[in-house]
This record gives C-alpha cells, structure tokens and sequence, in this order.
C-alpha cells in the first residue's frame, strides 16, 4: 500500500539519478563538440590522452615551422622579384648603349643616353638598398662575413656554404695563374701588309672584319676590332708590328679563331691553325690540389666544395703565389625550415651594387657619369661588355635565390603539408572524435533528461493529488 510522506520514492530516486547522468552526459556532448575532441582530460581514457599529447606537440611544431617556411617564402619572393627589376634596369642600360653601338650618335644623343644610364644605375642603387620584410637583402647584410682578403689577389670571392656554426678559413697557393687565348698577326711599318676578310670568333660570337693593305694597325684595325669585342669577346692591341688578339676571358674552355675567307691576313700563335685556346689556374687551396675532382676551374675562377664549405674564388690576373688567410663568419640569410630545432637553411646573397657588378672588363660604375667607360663613343663596346658581365653575375644571384626556392622553401613546404595533414589525421582517428555522432548524443541525452524532468513532474503532481483527496476525505477543505 502506498504511503504518503516527505521522503522520496524510489521511482524518484531512478528518475532524479537519470536525470543526473542524462545531463553529465549531455555536458560531456557539448563540451567535445566545443572543443571537437573526445578526450579532453586525463580521466577520459589516460592511455588516449598520452598518445594525443604527442601528436599534438608534433603538430604544434610542425605549424610553428610552417609559419617560418611562409616567412622565408616571402623573404625569397620579394628578393626574386627585385632582382627582376635591377635586371630590367640592366637591359635599360644595354640598349642605351647598342644605341652607339656603330658610333654614329651625335654628342647631344650621347648625353641623352648617358643620363638615362646614370637614372638606371640609380634606380640599381635604390633597389639594392630596399628592405624586404624589415632587412636589407641586395646590399651584402644577407652575405657571409669576409675578412682577411686581398684585393691584389683575389678579385672576387663568393661564400655560398659554411658549416653551421663554424668560422672556416681558406687558403692556399696559386701555382699558376689562368691565361687568355691570343694569336698575333704581323704587319709592316705599323700597318697591314694586304687587303683581307676575315671571321673573327671569340667566346661571344663572331664579327666580319675587312682590311685593307696600308691601313694602319693601332688607329684602325685594333680599334675597328675593339668597337666588335662585344659581340665577340676578342680585343685588340698593338706594339710596333705586331697586332694581339686576346680573349676577354680566361681558361681553357676559352677559343678565339681567325677564319680567312679573301685575302691574306696570316695569324701566329695558339695551336698553329688560326685559333688558340687559353688555360686554366691550378692551385691548392685547403689543403686540396685543383685536380683531384673537389674543385673546378675556370680560367683564375675556382669553385670550391668540401666538409661542408662551398665557394666560388677568382684569382686576380697574373697572380701567383701564396695568398692570404681568409675567414668566413656569420649567418647570412637562415631559416629554420624542419623540425628540428638544430637545422638551418641558408641562403647567402651578395651585395649588388654598382660597384660589384661586372666582370674581367670593368665594373658598372665606370660607365655612370664620372667615371672611367662614361660617354659612349669609344668606350661603347667595352661598356656593353661590362653590363653583359654584369648581366652573368645577376644571372648567378637569381640561379642561387630560385634554387633555394625550389630546394628549400618550395621542398620544406610540402613536407611539412603533407606531415601537417598526417598529424591532424592521426588525431582524428586516435581521438575518435565524431561530430555527427556526438550531436545525435547531445540531443538524445537532452530528451533522456527531459523525460526524466517529466516523470517528476508527474509524480510530483500525483503526489499533491493525493494530498487534495486525503484533505477532501478529512473535510477539511
């Protein structure tokens, strides 16, 4: 029989402990679909928690690298395409020049053409001390630390690898210097014994030249063969009888000919058939002999790579001997592309100023207003050769930054999407997180709880029913 009293039921009790775990159930639900995970503490499944601390450690780093991979690719684009603009700005200056190429400019055309040249080195100025994302690149700031070097030996040096974290040296000796291709043709009382054609070829390309008997071998020929140089790569000079053609460049990939097609115009010299090739530096540097395969030469240019370090030296012209010690320092451009916190990539630049862009002809500040190769005129073609060397050495910069695009940032890239993609599916699947699911729970926890809050309120209302029929019963109401 039932019994009325102020205690509960045990119907009451059943339905006051549904309750209870339908809500805990249902704040567990919204509690994993506001964090998207199913294991958020410990207590959950401490195995489960463990396994996905790592995974997102892992995947914390992986984001964080990612992060210095997107700074470095911008770094490395803004500096690909200013390089693009001092080149467009070399192409200026090259086609200002061919403008007198034939020397036919008058001297108001020279001048015109000059100041064009000179804003076009300013604007090379400009753009090499332009910031990228706060530092400067093109001016040397993001190139190795050179100390120790002599000019009067070593005409250019590029650092393009060290050891992490070291301060390696190099030195050595230069046994014999690299040559320049030449043969000599022989005249009479200074001028040209005969009349003649003939093909004159150099590393950069070839030129007809016509003589004729009497012309006069410096004021003429050498200076008709010297305004081509730079569509050859042959200069000329003159000492009594005697007219030396000489290759621009050193080494012995270096070919100059003289190919006759009428007339006679007889050349000595080279290797006894009308051309002649050039030869190369040998020296020991680190230890190392240049031709044991560690090293390859061009002319007085070695390029160098062993344990870690990787250069380019060019011997100055004629140099021989021991040359001083030099050391590299600094981090040039260093980027922290992987995950572990001990592996750099870096990426040296050097400075691309006026007065380091060229070659064996010049530098491109001789050719601005002021200097040396200024004015067009006589010192066109030589001009061209400097910017076309200047144009080799922009080419070598750009080889170097969008290699490290590729190789570096593009690779890292990649990787670490690939790796990121991995990590965030490996947690899925080890958490076992489904949203689908844990929003069908909520709702069902929530109808759980809301029938449980419906039989209370029945049997509370039944309760207060009864109380009505005994007060009835009784008479008192």
């Amino acid at each position: 029989m039932g019994r009325i009293g102020a205690h509960l039921s045990g119907i009451e009790r059943t339905l006051l402990n549904h309750l209870a775990a339908a809500n805990a159930a249902a704040t567990i639900n919204s509690l994993r679909l506001a964090t998207g995970q199913k294991v958020n503490a410990p207590s959950d499944d401490p195995s489960t928690f463990v396994a996905l601390s790592r995974l997102r450690d892992r995947l914390s780093t992986v984001t964080a690298t990612m992060s210095n991979v997107t700074a470095a690719g911008s770094i490395v684009t803004q500096t690909q395409t200013t390089l693009d603009q001092i080149r467009t700005q070399l192409d200026t200056i090259r086609a200002e020049l061919v403008l007198d190429e034939d020397r036919d400019l008058t001297a108001e055309q020279r001048a015109e053409a000059q100041a064009n040249i000179d804003a076009a080195i300013d604007e090379i100025e400009t753009l090499v001390a332009t910031e990228i994302d706060g530092r400067r690149v093109l001016d040397g700031s993001a190139d190795f630390t050179v100390s120790g070097l002599a000019s009067t030996q070593v005409a250019d040096l590029r650092v393009h690898r060290i050891p992490d974290g070291s301060s390696p040296t190099i030195s050595g000796t230069v046994h014999t210097t690299g040559s320049q291709a030449e043969l000599v043709y022989t005249g009479s009382g200074g001028n040209v014994t005969a009349d003649a054609t003939f093909t004159l070829t150099g590393a950069r390309g070839s030129a007809s030249i016509a003589v004729t008997s009497g012309e006069d071998l410096e004021d003429d020929v050498a200076e008709r063969i010297n305004d081509l140089s730079h569509q050859t790569g042959v200069t000329a000079s003159v000492v009594g009888d005697e007219l030396t053609l000489t290759s621009v460049e050193q080494g012995s990939d270096v070919e100059i000919s003289v190919d006759v097609s009428s007339g006679t115009f007889d050349v000595t010299g080279g290797n006894g058939d009308g051309t002649a090739n050039g030869t190369d530096a040998t020296a020991t540097i680190n230890g190392t002999h240049t031709d044991d395969g560690s090293a390859t030469v061009d002319g007085n240019r070695v390029t160098f790579s062993r344990n870690g370090l990787h250069f380019e030296i060019e011997f100055a012209a004629d140099f021989t001997g021991d040359f001083n010690t030099i050391t590299v320092s600094g981090d040039a451009l260093t980027f922290a592309l992987s995950e572990s916190l001990h592996q750099r990539s870096t990426l040296s630049v050097p400075g691309l100023h006026a007065a380091r862009l060229g070659g064996t002809s010049g530098r491109l500040d001789q050719i601005a207003s002021g200097g040396d190769l200024a004015g067009l005129d006589g010192n066109t073609s030589q001009a061209i050769r400097i910017v076309d060397e200047a144009l080799a050495d922009l080419t070598r910069v750009e080889g170097s930054v969008d290699g490290f695009q590729t190789a570096a940032v593009t690779t890292a890239s990649t990787l670490l999407a690939d790796l990121e993609e991995d990590l965030e599916d490996a947690i899925t699947e080890t958490d076992g997180y489904d949203e689908n699911e844990e929003t069908l729970l909520l709702a069902k926890n929530q109808e759980l709880a809301s029938n449980a809050l419906s039989g209370l309120s029945i049997l509370n209302q039944q309760r207060a029913d009864m109380v009505l029929l005994v007060q009835q019963i009784a008479g008192l109401i």
